[in-house]
């Protein structure tokens, strides 16, 4: 028809003449007419609001004058066409079930998409580094979390391992200044120093966690603080093993001292921490951490954390440190019955009770945690762990070096050894006489004595080597020592007095000779070479 239709002309009934262009399109002028109702009586009338030229300029064909319109016959406001209004932006066009196409509903984007445009038939998804605005109408950058150092939490931290530090350094520099006296002396000078170095790194190593995570620092914070607590235990381990040993052993002998030295000491030190050493350097060769960025826990959050590669390695470090502090608590254990001055155990004990209490704590709480928590647990417990470690091992020995020093004598060392030797002498002497009463016994012999439940430690016997008047005056004025020693059911009260080595030189001759007459029992002269290789 479109054919025939571009040649065809023709002269209509009312004497017009009808053509058509090439497009088919009638040539011709229209006339735009608006229907009115009629005031009067409601009927419809014709109103001509415009016409439509074709032989006009372009752009001047079509005149309306939009004055003259009325919508639905009487209203000059524009009547709403569609079945719906249009979506906001933020919103996108939904489908309402049984409706045209043309009617549908504005629905919220999701979080994380976001439509700018009216009208929108679906929403954008944002980039992965970037969220939702509350409108929904663009993105805006995630929010970045770790532990910072400007916030309080970090700030709090960061303030206790910076006093873990001074408090270490003044206990150091404490014992560095009074390292000639016998607190330090009998605390194994030389390993209290390396103790002490430790326990500084432990603090330090804290500081790692705290800052956002880099590469190079999720490599370093976990060997760090594993190291550093080996060291730290392994000191404590052979501190209390090498006192245990001494005061356990039999007689001591030259290849004891040999094997007591402080060379083998640094040894065993440097072998226990060798071994976490090559844990270390495993973990770090076979998975290494890394910092990673991590979306999935909250999605308008990224929080950095380090990765730590291998948890199996971290299980293993943080195990052989808990093996180490297992040992070193059951050598403290069997050490609680020594001298006194000697005897760490109790605090040591405490302080690996304390040890054992914030690493069984630590897992479920890092295992429940997530993102900066995670980083805030860990330093947690490397402060607990390290500030018990000082405060009960150092902190008595501090105050009694500073305000007790009376008792940071040689008498008194000396006293709390030899006590600690006539307990065990006495209680040997005891066991014997208890042994050889129940054996008369049960041959019918006639009964003897019993022992007596206290024991003095003077001798009955005459002294065959008396000292001269004044060398006995000396004695009388030097200091003794006087204590009270417990066992079973007797109390043994003994009195000691010790002497100069630069007084003079007959007296250390019959003093020498007395003790060997005293040195009848065995037991008493087994514990004197114990009490003289521990003063050592």
């Amino acid at each position: 028809v479109l054919k025939h239709l571009r040649h065809l002309n023709f002269t209509s009934n009312m004497g017009e003449q009808v053509d058509f262009d090439e497009f088919g399109d009638l040539v011709g002028n229209y006339s735009i007419i608006n229907w009115h109702l009629s005031p009067e009586d409601g009927s419809v009338v014709f109103e001509e609001v415009g016409h439509y030229n074709v032989y006009a300029k372009k752009g001047e064909r079509l005149f309306i004058n939009e004055n003259k319109i009325l919508w639905s016959g009487f209203s000059k406001e524009v009547p709403f066409s569609n079945c719906s209004r249009d979506c906001l932006p933020g919103t996108r066009k939904g489908i309402i079930e049984g409706e045209p196409t043309c009617c549908f509903e504005c629905v919220d984007c999701p979080d994380g998409e976001y439509s700018d445009e009216t009208d929108a038939s679906a929403c954008d998804k944002c980039p992965e580094d970037y969220w939702s605005n509350e409108n929904h109408t663009s993105c805006i950058p995630k929010q970045i979390e770790f532990l910072s150092w400007t916030e309080p939490f970090g700030i709090a931290l960061t303030l206790f391992a910076v006093l873990g530090i001074f408090l270490t350094s003044f206990v150091l520099g404490v014992f560095t200044k009074f390292r000639n006296t016998p607190i330090v002396k009998a605390t194994n000078r030389e390993l209290s120093y390396l103790l002490l170095f430790s326990l500084l790194c432990c603090f330090s190593s804290s500081l790692f966690f705290i800052g956002e995570p880099q590469n190079w620092t999720c490599r370093l914070r976990q060997p760090a603080f594993g190291i550093s607590f080996v060291l730290c235990i392994s000191c404590i381990l052979v501190k209390t093993n090498r006192v245990l040993l001494v005061f356990e052993a039999k007689i001591p002998t030259s290849l004891h001292r040999k094997w007591w030295g402080l060379n083998l000491q640094f040894l065993l030190v440097f072998l226990c921490t060798c071994v976490q050493i090559v844990i270390c350097v495993i973990w770090l060769y076979t998975a290494p951490p890394s910092s990673y960025r991590n979306h999935e826990l909250e999605d308008e959050i990224i929080f950095i954390t380090c990765h730590e590669g291998s948890l199996m390695a971290l299980g293993f470090l943080i195990g052989y440190t808990c093996l180490l502090a297992a040992i070193c608590f059951f050598f403290a254990f069997k050490s609680r019955k020594l001298p006194e001055n000697f005897n760490e155990a109790k605090f040591i004990t405490f302080s690996m009770l304390i040890f054992f209490i914030v690493w069984i704590s630590f897992i479920p709480a890092y295992a429940s945690t997530y993102g900066k928590f995670v980083s805030a647990v860990e330093v947690i417990a490397i402060l607990a762990a390290s500030f018990g470690l000082l405060a009960c091992i150092f902190f008595n020995k501090v105050y009694i070096i500073l305000f007790k020093p009376s008792r940071n004598t040689i008498e008194e060392v000396r006293c709390s050894t030899a006590a600690h030797a006539f307990k065990v002498a006495a209680r040997a002497t005891l066991r014997r006489s208890n042994v050889s009463r129940k054996r008369s016994n049960s041959l019918g012999g006639s009964t003897g004595s019993t022992p007596s439940s206290s024991i003095s430690s003077k001798s009955n016997h005459e002294d065959p080597f008396p000292l001269p008047a004044s060398a006995e005056r000396q004695r009388q004025q030097q200091r003794g020592c006087k204590q009270k020693v417990s066992f079973g059911s007797g109390t043994v009260t003994l009195s000691l007095s010790f002497e100069e080595p630069q007084k003079n030189a007959m007296a250390n001759r019959n003093a020498k000779r007395r003790n060997s007459l005293e040195a009848q029992n065995s037991d008493d002269s087994l514990m004197r070479h114990r009490a003289l290789l521990a003063l050592q």
